[in-house]
């Protein structure tokens, strides 16, 4: 994250999370074949964005002593997470319409997000540490540099 320059890695979170409710809403109000593809290019690049930073702010935040625990946790949650969501938009559409499952699922995602902004200002105010702050791996390219 801090070599692409984005400092701000709560509010990147935050934001691309919502771009991709946005783009799923927006797919479902897709007429043509080239908008829903469109739609669906975004969330998925969003989801991306979303998902680096997530782990990141989890691997720069975690003491090491709990690491391999808390990296877990965010796995499953990150595998679990999209299925229960596939199970809500199944059932929805099953008993409205796929259109309608879709533009529920965005719009409430975009809320549950706007909530966790609201009441995380820990979040909302994150920033990745500068690069010169963080250790670095003894007998690694840093330490020879420092020692030749």
């Amino acid at each position: 994250m801090s070599r692409s320059g984005w400092r701000h890695g709560g509010l990147v979170q935050l934001s691309t999370a919502g771009i991709w409710g946005l783009a799923l809403a927006c797919f479902g109000l897709a007429g043509p074949l080239w908008l829903a593809l469109g739609c669906l290019a975004l969330a998925g690049a969003a989801d991306t964005v979303s998902v680096v930073t997530r782990s990141a702010l989890v691997q720069l935040e975690t003491p090491d002593a709990y690491r391999g625990r808390v990296s877990s946790v965010e796995h499953v949650i990150g595998v679990a997470g999209p299925e229960l969501g596939n199970f809500r938009g199944g059932l929805l559409a099953s008993a409205t319409s796929a259109a309608f499952s879709l533009v529920f699922g965005g719009l409430s995602a975009i809320l549950a997000i706007a909530a966790v902004a609201a009441t995380n200002a820990a979040l909302r105010a994150y920033r990745t540490p500068p690069a010169a702050a963080k250790p670095t791996v003894p007998g690694g390219a840093d330490a020879a540099a420092a020692a030749g």
